[in-house]
């Protein structure tokens, strides 16, 4: 399990008594759910579940993922946290490893709060509405470090694919 998330710890289930020590998803929205109901405090380092969105339908990118030249993928995702998940624009770690997709679920790093990014959010605010932008949480810089598998075992997430430079 997460054996390739070496530089910190994916968050896990909050409560003792664990109905979902193991157990797997249909989806990953269902996943996603649980990921919610986690132990989701955000600081430097921490590693969350997050959520793929399609940034073609959100924002009218030319894409649902971008793929720069560096082979690195740009993803928006929504990060798990207590009260449904906030949205964060973020990079994979690496450029080897799989094409990420809306819908699936992934491991994100938060490396830093930058407050120019949360900054400028309210420009995009004005663009995009409803997305949750005015959260101060926007200006979290993170890394996607590989996918997840849509099951829950021990009291963690189980790794899939990372990615790798």
């Amino acid at each position: 399990m997460l054996g390739f998330l070496k530089r910190g710890k994916l968050a896990t289930h909050r409560t003792e008594a664990n109905p979902f020590l193991e157990r797997a998803f249909e989806d990953s929205s269902t996943a996603f759910a649980l990921a919610c109901d986690s132990e989701c405090v955000l600081h430097e380092g921490v590693i969350l579940p997050a959520l793929v969105l399609n940034a073609r339908e959100l924002f009218g990118t030319a894409t649902a993922v971008t793929i720069q030249d560096n082979g690195r993928q740009i993803a928006c995702i929504r990060v798990a946290s207590a009260d449904g998940g906030f949205i964060v624009s973020a990079s994979t770690s690496g450029a080897r490893g799989p094409t990420l997709q809306p819908g699936y679920l992934v491991a994100w790093q938060a490396g830093r709060y930058d407050p120019q990014v949360a900054k400028d959010a309210p420009a995009r605010r004005k663009r995009f509405g409803w997305l949750g932008l005015k959260d101060k949480r926007f200006g979290w810089i993170g890394l996607i470090e590989g996918t997840l598998k849509l099951e829950y075992k021990n009291g963690g997430w189980v790794g899939n694919e990372k990615f790798v430079s």
